[in-house]
């Protein structure tokens, strides 16, 4: 593809190594970043071709731009986005982390069929532009929710997804929700009160890889999961809730002397994980 002006709006993590991809594949003839503030000395300023920071570059910036992705914070995209739709004659997709609040946003607005809800599956545990990478996406999941988006400009962010070389799944904002509250949202809350506990019973002395491994993503980046939390409470509540009597009554169980039902959720997890993709 060849966008005439690709415009990352939050030149962080995810912003960054779309940004990376496109400079190195040459997918856009000109590359320009939004952001609150000034790049940092130790950011790669140059990637870009311009970095827009007032409401007036701001405005220009989006004015010239064929595809805006809108890689902040769902706070951030929640409260920008009507302004930016507003702004652009182009296409605007976004990286939210939920989609459903998102989508409710613009669900008047007069340019929402420019608009394309989306979620890469991919991240690192540290952000930043500095932590950017061209591959980030490579061979991961990208949902797009499609639902009162054009055929234009949903066939525009599936053209950019594919070139990332990420996949593109397909699902209804509210199933993305419930999806990703047992898929990232439930793991971030379990891993981190487990290595909080763990702490607290004075264990991390005995602790290995397996333990590492468990809790990699625990104690999550405020700003990132507060929004998370806020806007997809009623589906990681309900999640969380199931996952919780599930364990109480094996802890139930295993404090009677009986392994059997620990046995065969063991059992029915590697059942699940044989049905995966290697």
């Amino acid at each position: 593809m060849s966008l005439s002006q690709l415009t990352i709006y939050g030149a962080g993590l995810i912003g960054g190594s779309i940004a990376h991809f496109a400079r190195n594949h040459g997918l856009c003839e000109r590359l320009v970043a939004i952001d609150t503030q000034a790049p940092h000395p130790s950011d790669p300023k140059e990637l870009f071709d311009d970095w827009a920071v007032t409401p007036e570059e701001q405005k220009r910036a989006l004015r010239d731009s064929e595809l805006t992705m809108m890689c902040v914070p769902v706070r951030a995209i929640i409260d920008q986005l009507p302004l930016v739709l507003a702004q652009t004659d182009g296409v605007v997709s976004d990286c939210g982390s939920t989609k459903t609040a998102i989508c409710r946003a613009v669900l008047a607005h007069p340019g929402r069929e420019r608009f394309v809800a989306g979620h890469p599956m991919a991240g690192h545990p540290e952000g930043g532009l500095m932590n950017a990478s061209q591959d980030l996406f490579h061979g991961r999941r990208w949902i797009l929710c499609p639902e009162g988006s054009s055929a234009h400009a949903l066939g525009l962010v599936q053209q950019l997804v594919l070139s990332l070389g990420a996949h593109v799944v397909r699902l209804k904002d509210t199933e993305h929700d419930a999806s990703v509250a047992w898929t990232s949202h439930v793991p971030q809350v379990v891993a981190s009160t487990l290595s909080v506990y763990a702490h607290q019973n004075d264990a991390l002395k005995a602790a290995g890889p397996g333990f590492a491994s468990a809790t990699r993503v625990a104690g999550g980046a405020e700003a990132m999961w507060g929004d998370i939390f806020g806007t997809n409470s009623e589906a990681i509540g309900r999640s969380l809730s199931q996952v919780g009597r599930a364990l109480s009554e094996l802890g139930e169980q295993l404090q009677a002397g009986d392994a059997g039902g620990t046995m065969d959720i063991l059992a029915q997890a590697r059942a699940v994980r044989a049905l995966q993709p290697k």
